[in-house]
């Protein structure tokens, strides 16, 4: 089941967007923020259609863990 992933990368999405000062942001942040919400609609969509290996998925599931819990130094040794 990969929806604790898609909430996890969407709370991470929105803090991020934040972070770089949406919705007033400057144009070169507000290019940023456009091109985080691409990629993450496009992951999105795999996810949805089942269109990733049982590989990746698995390794997303334990990354979004990891950043739920505040873990980054952990998040980044998963690959």
């Amino acid at each position: 089941e990969l929806r604790p992933v898609i909430g996890a990368l969407t709370k991470l999405y929105e803090d991020t967007s934040k972070a770089l000062g949406a919705p007033n942001a400057v144009a070169a942040r507000k290019r940023e923020i456009d091109d985080n919400s691409k990629r993450i609609g496009a992951l999105f969509a795999k996810l949805n259609s089942a269109d990733i290996s049982p590989n990746a998925a698995s390794k997303l599931v334990q990354l979004c863990q990891a950043l739920d819990k505040g873990d980054i130094s952990g998040a980044l040794h998963i690959q």
